[in-house]
């Protein structure tokens, strides 16, 4: 089954390119390892930063990371022969990422779904239709290339681990799933941890074939093992850096039965650089941005911002003690409803958790960068993956038993992308 999955990701890859080139969580505050001066035989310390909402052809489209590795991005559609339009990361409308229309762009692999997909726009009434086959200017995009070239490797084959928007995406992140959920719904905050909410969310039909049918609307509030409950288990700290505003998918742990009061989650995300400069680092750090930090289309009041927050955790880290004992994986929680020209490759039956086949698999390509002393600088990584890779990275770098979700049919803990004997490369600030 294993091979098979590899073998199908390979194809589905082939055939859609073009190449131009259960603990409570309640864990004592982190009591991190000291931060090592010579290179380290393991990995201390795996910092997870979450943007919003881009595509791998409209984010890093023409990306290179040398003469010779080039991002397999394309400059025109080759299914509709459209070509992509320049729009800035402040583009005032935001394309639909819902599941439904995942299922219109896809339209069944034949990818020609993009003039049909409506929009979210700012100071027009619903619905809009603007244009989505698109990429974001090079100059708003120079801090992202530069961190995936000098200091990081950019893989050009990772998918979103599902077909839908914000709030699964981040369950997925932490669990390998989202107990089947599909769509924007917070039963737990909304009632104050106690499932009082009446609002229902939709799930996606498991037994459906892919890209899976919604259906059977419930009250969103589950419970379900995270990596969180994995490491505190293992006497590892973690802290989760968001702000808590209510009904949002930031508070993705609140969602979680268990997880709901845990004194880890909920850390303002500006407490991460403090932690930091305090040599207060955890294990595992899940990095969330506040507001206009967000790359998220409609949010961006600044192109500038985005790209500069990132900056700032990755800086945090890259300058200080840590440095040497560090993963830093950035990456984009979903497609956002933006162009992708590759094929998403088509789940053959796993996984099998929960006894049913999970139709969730996959959405589109996101930009996924991996920054770190240890990093392949001047490659370009084509393994295909999900984002759910770094959850595996997490499981192999502390010696975690695997969750058993989507995590256990990740082809590697992002073992092509790190090169753990090779000399540590210096950090160079962005």
């Amino acid at each position: 089954m294993y091979r098979a999955r590899c073998a199908a990701f390979a194809i589905c890859l082939t055939a859609g390119s073009l190449l131009t080139a259960c603990s409570n969580g309640n864990s004592a505050a982190p009591a991190s390892v000291p931060p090592g001066a010579v290179a380290p035989k393991n990995l201390q310390h795996i910092v997870v930063v979450i943007q919003e909402n881009r595509s791998l052809d409209e984010l890093f489209n023409g990306f290179c990371a040398s003469t010779n590795q080039c991002a397999n991005t394309v400059t025109v559609d080759p299914v509709t022969h459209t070509p992509l339009s320049p729009v800035s990361l402040a583009a005032p409308y935001s394309p639909d990422h819902s599941h439904s229309g995942f299922v219109t762009e896809y339209d069944n692999g034949k990818m020609d779904g993009w003039a049909n997909v409506i929009s979210a726009c700012i100071g027009q009434p619903l619905p809009c239709k603007e244009n989505v086959v698109a990429y974001v200017p090079h100059a708003e995009t120079a801090k992202y290339f530069k961190l995936a070239t000098v200091d990081g490797e950019l893989s050009d084959a990772t998918f979103q681990a599902n077909s839908g928007p914000s709030l699964p995406a981040h369950l997925y992140a932490i669990a390998g799933q989202s107990g089947g959920y599909d769509s924007d719904r917070w039963a737990l905050i909304e009632g104050n941890g106690s499932c009082a909410n009446t609002q229902r969310a939709e799930q996606i039909d498991m037994t459906s074939a892919y890209p899976g049918t919604v259906g059977n609307p419930v009250i969103p509030c589950k419970d379900f093992q995270t990596i969180f409950d994995l490491l505190a288990k293992a006497g590892l700290s973690w802290r989760y850096y968001s702000n808590d505003p209510l009904t949002s998918f930031y508070s993705v742990t609140r969602n979680i039965q268990h997880l709901f009061d845990s004194p880890n989650f909920i850390v303002p995300p500006q407490q991460f650089l403090q932690d930091v400069a305090n040599q207060n680092l955890p294990n595992v750090a899940f990095v969330m941005p506040e507001g206009n930090q967000s790359d998220h289309p409609t949010w961006v009041s600044r192109p500038s911002d985005g790209p500069d927050w990132v900056a700032s955790v990755v800086n945090a880290v890259g300058e200080s003690p840590y440095w040497n004992t560090s993963a830093i994986v950035v990456w984009w929680d979903d497609w956002g409803g933006w162009f992708d020209h590759v094929v998403p490759p088509r789940p053959s039956g796993e996984p099998a958790w929960m006894g049913k086949p999970d139709p969730f698999e996959y959405g589109f390509r996101v930009p996924f960068i991996v920054v770190s002393p240890y990093a392949r600088i001047g490659h370009i990584d084509h393994t295909a993956r999900s984002f759910v890779s770094t959850l595996r990275l997490i499981e192999k770098t502390f010696g975690l038993p695997q969750l058993g979700t989507l995590d256990q049919y990740e082809p590697d803990a992002l073992d092509s992308m790190l090169d753990m004997n090779q000399r540590p490369i210096p950090y160079t600030p962005l």
